[in-house]
C-alpha cells in the first residue's frame, strides 16, 4: 500500500507517494523519487536560490593557498574551486576508501601547518551550490552533526593541509584522487 511520506529539505517539504515498511517504518526511495526530488530542487533553487547559498569564513593564508592551487589547476573561478574541493573532501577524501588518509590528516591537524593556515585576516565569504552540490552537503551536514558553514571550513582546510604535506603516501592520494577530483569537478562546472 502506497503512503503519502514528507521529506524535509532546507526547511522545505518534499512530498511523495511511495510504498512503507510497517515494521520499521522506513520508507523506499526508488530511482523515480530520486528524479522526481533532483526536479523538485531545482524547483526550489528557482524559487529561491538564498537556500542553496552557504556563508563562511577562510583566512589570508589559506586563502593565498587557494589562489595557488587555482594557478596549479588553470582555474580561475574561486567559487568553481572551493565547490569542488567541498565536494571532492565529502565524497573522496571522509570516506572509508580516504580513511588511511583521515587517519594522516588528523595528525597533520595537531601540527603547526594548520595553525599557519589559519593565520591572518578572516574573510567572509558566500557561495551558491547546485541542488546536487548541495543535496550532498545537507547529507553530511546531518551525518556529521555540523553546521554547514563547519562542514565547508572543515574540507577546505583539510583539503589544504593536504595539498602543503609532504608525506609520500599523501602526496600519491592528492595527485592521483583529491588534485584529479577538483579539477574534473570544477572543469566540468
Amino acid at each position: 500500500m502506497k503512503t503519502t511520506v514528507e521529506k524535509e529539505f532546507l526547511g522545505n517539504q518534499f512530498k511523495y507517494s511511495t510504498e512503507v515498511d510497517e515494521a520499521t517504518g522506513k520508507a523506499l526511495w526508488t530511482k523515480e523519487i530520486d528524479m522526481q526530488f533532483s526536479r523538485w530542487l531545482h524547483e526550489l533553487k528557482n524559487n529561491d536560490r538564498e537556500l542553496f547559498k552557504i556563508q563562511y569564513s577562510i583566512s589570508s593564508n589559506a586563502y593565498e593557498v587557494i589562489n595557488r592551487l587555482k594557478d596549479l589547476i588553470g582555474l580561475y573561478d574561486e567559487s568553481l574551486l572551493v565547490r569542488a574541493i567541498t565536494i571532492t573532501f565529502i565524497n573522496h577524501v571522509d570516506t572509508r576508501k580516504g580513511r588511511v588518509v583521515i587517519n594522516k590528516l588528523s595528525e597533520y591537524k595537531k601540527s603547526s601547518n594548520l595553525d599557519v593556515l589559519k593565520q591572518g585576516d578572516i574573510l567572509k565569504k558566500n557561495l551558491y551550490f547546485s541542488p546536487s552540490g548541495m543535496r550532498d552537503i545537507e547529507a553530511y551536514s546531518k551525518l556529521t552533526g555540523l553546521k554547514k558553514s563547519a562542514v565547508m571550513q572543515n574540507a577546505l582546510y583539510s583539503i589544504l593541509l593536504l595539498s602543503i604535506n609532504e608525506d609520500a603516501e599523501i602526496k600519491k592520494f592528492w595527485e592521483e584522487v583529491i588534485l584529479s577530483q577538483i579539477t574534473v569537478i570544477a572543469k566540468a562546472a
